[in-house]
C-alpha cells in the first residue's frame, strides 16, 4: 500500500525527472501517469489512451484552434495594420503617442485573438520600427513594452488560457471571460501610464502627423469592420446567441470574409495560416490529452483532496493561502508553459482555496492572470521569444527592457489577489438572472 506522501512523491517526482531529462512537457506529464500506474498497479495501462481521448473529447476545446486561426488570418490579412492606422489618427497627438497606440492596439487585438505571441507579432511588427526609428524610443524599452502589452492576449477575452482552465476545472468559460474584462482594462491603463512616465523622462520625439477630418473618417471606415469583431463575438456570447466555440467559428468566417473583401487573403496565406494553426493547436491538444491521464491518477488516488485536508489546517487564513498561491504561480510561470501549469497545478491548488471558502471564479481568473506574468518572465516567456524574433534584438536586451514592466504586472496581480471584487463584480451583474 502507498500512502499520500509516497504517491505524491511518485507522480510529481517522475514528472520533474522526465522534464529534467529533456522530454517535452506533454510527454513528461503523460509518462509520469504511466509510471504511477505501473508502480501502484492501480489500473491496467489501457487506461492511458482512454483518458487521453476523454480529455480531448470536449466541445469547448474546439474554440482553441478556431481562435488561433482567427488570429493568424487577421495578422496575414493586414487587419492589424488598419487598426494601428486608425489608432495613430485618434491618439497620434497625445504625449507618448506611439507607446500608447501600441498598448491600445495590443489590447484590441488581444480581444480578437486571445493569444499573446500572436498579438506581439501582429502589432510589434508594425509599431517597433516606428517607435525606434521615428520617435527615438530606446530599442530595449520599445521591445519590452510590446512584450508586456502582449500579455493582454491571455487576459482580455476571448482568452485561450481561460478556455483551457475552464475545460480543465469545469468552470464556466463565459463567466471567466467577463471576470477578466476589468483586470484586462486595468493592466492596459497601468502600461499606458508607465509609457507616459518613461517617455516624459526620456528624449522621445513627438510624431507630427496631421489628419484631416475626412482622412480620419476614412481610416475609421477602414478599421470599423475589425473593431466590430470583439463586439459581435463577446456580445453574442453574453447575449446567449452562441457558445464560445460557436463564437470562434463565426470569428473565423467573419475574418476570412473581410480578407476576401479586402483582397488580402489568397490560397497561400490561407494554407500558411492553417499550417500554423495545426502546429499550435496540436501542441495544446497534446498537453490537454496528457493531462487526462495525469489528472485521473491524481483524482483516483485522492491526492488533491488529501493535500487540501493536510494543508488547510496549517494555513492561518485566506490571506496566507492567497500569498502562497501567488508565490507558487509566479515561479510556475517562470518555469512552465501556461497550459502545462494549469493542467498540473490547478487541480492541486484550487481545491485548497475552495475549502477555505474563497470564490471559485476569483481563484480561476486569478490563476490565469498570475500565469500571464510567465509570458514575459525568463527563461520560458513566450512573448520574449516572439519579441526577439520580430525586433532583431538580443534575448538579454529584450529581458532588460521588460523587467520594469514585469514588476508592474506583478503589482497588478497582487491588487487582483486582495481585491476580488475587481474580478467577481462584473460577472455577478452579467449572470445575476
Amino acid at each position: 500500500m502507498f500512502g499520500l506522501a509516497e504517491m505524491t512523491l511518485l507522480v510529481f517526482g517522475a514528472l520533474f525527472v522526465f522534464m529534467f531529462m529533456g522530454l517535452p512537457v506533454a510527454l513528461s506529464i503523460e509518462m509520469s501517469g504511466v509510471v504511477f500506474l505501473l508502480v501502484t498497479q492501480l489500473r491496467p495501462l489501457i487506461v492511458t489512451p482512454q483518458r487521453i481521448i476523454v480529455a480531448m473529447n470536449s466541445f469547448p476545446l474546439l474554440a482553441i484552434p478556431l481562435f488561433v486561426l482567427m488570429g493568424y488570418l487577421m495578422e496575414k490579412a493586414g487587419l492589424s495594420k488598419r487598426l494601428v492606422d486608425w489608432l495613430m489618427a485618434a491618439c497620434g497627438k497625445l504625449p507618448g503617442a506611439l507607446g500608447t497606440v501600441t498598448v491600445v492596439a495590443c489590447a484590441i487585438f488581444a480581444s480578437l485573438t486571445g493569444s499573446g505571441p500572436a498579438t506581439v507579432a501582429a502589432i510589434g511588427t508594425i509599431m517597433l520600427p516606428v517607435m525606434i526609428n521615428e520617435a527615438g524610443y530606446q530599442p530595449r524599452f520599445a521591445a519590452g513594452l510590446v512584450a508586456a502589452a502582449g500579455t493582454l492576449g491571455p487576459i482580455i477575452p476571448p482568452s485561450i488560457t481561460m478556455v483551457i482552465y475552464g475545460a480543465t476545472m469545469n468552470l464556466s468559460i463565459p463567466k471567466m471571460f467577463v471576470g477578466a474584462i476589468i483586470p484586462g482594462l486595468f493592466i492596459t491603463g497601468v502600461l499606458i501610464a508607465a509609457n507616459l512616465f518613461i517617455t516624459s523622462k526620456c528624449n522621445v520625439k513627438k510624431i507630427e502627423r496631421n489628419y484631416t477630418t475626412k482622412g480620419f473618417l476614412i481610416l475609421t471606415y477602414k478599421a470599423l469592420p475589425t473593431l466590430c469583431v470583439p463586439i459581435i463575438i463577446m456580445g453574442g456570447i453574453y447575449g446567449g446567441i452562441f457558445t464560445p466555440t460557436e463564437a470562434a467559428s463565426f470569428g473565423v468566417a467573419y475574418t476570412l470574409l473581410l480578407g476576401l473583401c479586402y483582397k488580402t487573403v489568397n490560397l497561400k496565406i490561407l494554407w500558411d495560416s492553417l499550417l500554423k494553426t495545426v502546429e499550435t493547436s496540436a501542441m495544446v491538444g497534446f498537453l490537454i490529452g496528457a493531462s487526462g491521464i495525469f489528472g485521473w491518477c491524481l483524482a483516483t488516488a485522492r491526492i488533491p483532496h488529501n493535500i487540501a485536508n493536510a494543508i488547510v489546517p496549517l494555513l492561518t487564513g485566506k490571506i496566507m493561502y492567497l500569498i502562497m498561491l501567488t508565490m507558487v504561480l509566479l515561479v510556475v510561470g517562470c518555469l512552465m508553459e501556461t497550459a502545462a501549469g494549469i493542467i498540473v497545478f490547478a487541480p492541486i491548488l484550487i481545491p485548497i482555496g475552495v475549502a477555505l471558502g474563497l470564490d471559485e471564479l476569483h481563484l480561476g481568473v486569478l490563476f490565469c492572470i498570475n500565469l500571464l506574468v510567465g509570458y514575459v518572465t525568463p527563461p520560458f516567456g513566450h512573448n520574449l521569444f516572439a519579441t526577439v524574433s520580430i525586433s532583431g534584438q538580443s534575448y538579454e536586451d529584450v529581458v532588460r527592457g521588460v523587467l520594469p514592466l514585469m514588476f508592474l504586472l506583478i503589482g497588478c496581480v497582487l491588487i487582483f489577489t486582495f481585491v476580488p471584487q475587481l474580478i467577481t463584480w462584473l460577472p455577478s451583474l452579467a449572470f445575476s438572472k
